[in-house]
């Protein structure tokens, strides 16, 4: 016995590159072997991700499912069918306007024709057939109708392009909703054995692609009566376009990537051998290559003509925000939002915020003034959240002021993050070139030239700051150009072999700190050097 179900979605747990659905409906039994039978269920489905179970008042005991495509004459979308319905309206009011024009063209038509009879009207006004006073008459009703016809032209044009533009607009979001709705869905076909009567609560779910959540974070340094913290929010931006809505559901994001536990990459062996020339190819050969080239960039332009739609498709506003709750599992976080959420299968983003934390962090702030005379705030932070943070494009704040936008990369819990928060202005810096001497003495043919500059910082807060200010020195890449540090006060706290210097420096409020270092370079006269400020 066949019995056909109606099942709506009710939870969905969305992943970074997927989604699990769960619908639900309910069926009455009778006793013995059921076939329940569920339609509508989109092509981005998983076939073998279907599992089925559920629970009601009839003892059931599922024997099996099967999952295949169904075909149908229209498209099985409420929205689709609705849309369909409203173009085939307009598409008939367009047809009796353009009817309507016809009898207008041909009315025209006929007044124009009594117009061009003006010599007929002149014999019969001098056989005496007809009067001044009803030619007077007839011509007021030329242009009387003349002016009519000419209105309701204008009038039915303009009622024309009204219903054009609607149609245009239907037909986008037409052609966006059959691209993920076609006429064909899959159905799911669950063999079961009931012991006895009653009713029998339905739950089918399975994995959906087109479907993902991106996490988006607002990074807020505030001040508080314990020191300073940072607030992180994180956001979850929903986005699915899996041919089925999600209208009313229990949404839950997930941190897991189911798309990682799949098959452990194979390596193969990394051969070494002597290069050999590629062979000249004929022309024969040349023509079947840049026929192949061609097939290719055939093959291609398709998949570019649905990139570049894709990109062009207009953005849908941008749902209200919700909260979630935390829940941890395993290795993965999830994110329960409270409530119910409608996001619809039509790719538009759906935001919610799932999580708000504070770190603690650690403020200095870096200095590199030979770009810049900018003193940037770096914060030092350790990801003590519940959980991993997830690569994504995060809004920076310090207190309620934006300063701008970066990117995060994924970061497990407990790892260290370095975030830089803007410029502070009441730090300033100044770097200044103050020695720059030519030794014009002959010395064994060399020519020296002594460099020295001093970097001036001044800390205009009313609380201590930790600096880090990197410099560099000239690097030799000639044996016969030497390059040494003369005089350096006070000394870097680190030094490379590429000759790059960091201080790092504690400043008390107003205070002021000068960096002075001196560097000689010597090369042959004969050698032509570049890089040097002349």
């Amino acid at each position: 016995m066949e019995i056909p179900v109606e099942t709506s979605v009710a939870a969905v747990t969305v992943y970074p590159d997927r989604a699990r659905v769960t619908c639900r409906g309910q069926a009455q039994l009778a006793t013995g072997l059921q076939r329940l039978i569920v339609d509508n269920l989109p092509l981005t489905l998983q076939p073998d991700s279907v599992r089925v179970g559920g629970r009601g008042t009839a003892q059931v005991r599922i024997l099996g499912v099967d999952v295949n495509r169904a075909f149908y004459e229209q498209t099985p979308a409420e929205k689709v069918r609705e849309l369909e319905q409203q173009i085939e309206r307009l598409e008939d009011e367009l047809r009796v306007l353009t009817d309507r024009q016809a009898a207008q063209a041909a009315h025209a038509k006929y007044l124009e024709g009594l117009r061009q009879a003006t010599q007929e009207y002149a014999r019969g006004l001098a056989r005496g057939r007809t009067t001044v006073e009803e030619q007077t008459r007839l011509v007021q009703f030329i242009q009387e109708q003349d002016d009519q016809v000419r209105t309701t032209v204008r009038e039915l044009e303009q009622q024309q392009r009204e219903i054009n533009r609607r149609l245009d607009k239907l037909r986008r979001e037409l052609k966006t909703l059959q691209s993920a709705r076609p006429t064909q869905r899959f159905r799911a076909f669950v063999e079961l054995e009931a012991l006895g009567e009653g009713t029998f609560g339905l739950e089918v779910s399975y994995v959906v692609h087109n479907a993902g959540w991106q996490p988006l974070y607002d990074l807020r340094l505030l001040e508080t009566e314990n020191g300073r913290t940072l607030e992180v929010t994180t956001i979850a931006q929903v986005v699915q376009n899996s041919g089925q809505d999600w209208l009313g559901v229990a949404l839950t994001v997930s941190t897991a990537r189911p798309a990682l536990s799949q098959r452990l990459p194979e390596l193969y062996p990394w051969y070494l051998d002597v290069y050999a020339p590629p062979p000249v190819p004929q022309p024969a050969r040349r023509r079947a290559s840049g026929e192949m080239a061609a097939g290719t960039m055939l093959a291609a332009t398709p998949a570019m003509a649905e990139e570049a739609a894709a990109e062009a498709a207009p953005k849908v506003a941008e749902a209200q925000v919700a909260q979630a709750t935390v829940q941890e599992s395993g290795t993965a976080v999830t994110f329960v939002v409270a409530g119910q959420t409608d996001i619809p299968s039509d790719g538009s983003p759906h935001k919610t915020t799932i999580h708000r934390f504070d770190l603690e962090p650690q403020l200095d702030y870096l200095v590199v003034p030979k770009h810049t005379d900018a003193v940037f705030r770096r914060v030092t932070v350790s990801n003590s959240g519940p959980g991993p943070l997830l690569a994504g494009q995060a809004s920076l704040f310090v207190g309620e002021e934006f300063i701008g936008s970066t990117h995060l990369e994924y970061s497990p819990a407990g790892q260290e993050m370095k975030l830089l928060l803007g410029a502070e202005e009441r730090i300033t810096v100044e770097r200044e070139l103050v020695r720059r001497d030519v030794d014009k003495a002959l010395l064994r043919d060399k020519r020296q030239l002594r460099y020295g500059y001093e970097i001036e910082l001044h800390n205009l807060l009313a609380s201590e700051v930790n600096l880090e200010v990197h410099d560099h020195i000239p690097v030799a890449r000639h044996e016969e150009i030497k390059v040494k540090l003369e005089r350096v006060a006070p000394p870097p706290t680190k030094q490379s072999e590429l000759n790059l210097m960091e201080w790092r420096l504690t400043l008390p409020p107003g205070a002021k700190q000068t960096i002075n270092y001196e560097f000689l370079v010597e090369h042959p006269r004969s050698l032509r050097v570049t890089g040097l400020i002349d």
